[in-house]
């Protein structure tokens, strides 16, 4: 009866153990093109965007900030637009919005029509931009946060951690 019930406790531990141990998916970068972006605002869904461009040092400095502590926030999902052929630009100098003639810019603006900067992080919800957390500052892991109906005043904005904003946007 004893060896019974030491046999039964360690298995009982074990699937504790076990349970325990066993973590949640792996963080997910998921590249995604303007057409299944599209897709996902017409399907009502909830998920962090984040837009970059090549040659952006800013994209390069948060990339490589995701890359060395995205094994920190395993379950996070975060879609990647990468706009560096969008033919995005400022009709005039001074703009504050930017234009585009091609389907994939007009895709961007249409869900964003104050983007300007790179990178820039969108919280989606029911399919709808809902807050940008914009640029990043590498001394203090910040992204500045800005409504989405207004070009950025990145002096009035507050700062909030990269993986605090990521995070306040993951679905449940």
């Amino acid at each position: 009866m004893k060896f019974l019930k030491k046999c039964l406790s360690l298995v009982f531990l074990s699937f504790l153990c076990f349970g325990c141990t066993m973590s949640q998916e792996a963080f997910q970068e998921i590249d995604v093109s303007a057409q299944e972006l599209q897709e996902k605002l017409d399907a009502k869904e909830d998920f962090v965007l984040i837009i970059e461009r090549e040659g952006c040092s800013y994209c390069e400095a948060i990339d490589s900030y995701i890359e060395t502590t995205q094994e920190e926030h395993p379950g996070i999902v975060l879609y990647r637009l990468d706009i560096t052929d969008f033919d995005l630009v400022r009709q005039e100098e001074d703009d504050m919005t930017l234009v585009s003639q091609s389907e994939e810019g007009q895709i961007l603006l249409d869900m964003a029509p104050y983007f300007l900067y790179t990178p820039t992080l969108y919280i989606i919800e029911n399919g709808e931009a809902t807050q940008a957390g914009i640029g990043y500052d590498e001394t203090t892991k910040e992204v500045s946060l800005w409504d989405v109906d207004s070009t950025i005043d990145f002096d009035q904005a507050k700062g909030q951690e990269f993986w605090s904003f990521v995070e306040s946007g993951q679905a449940e």
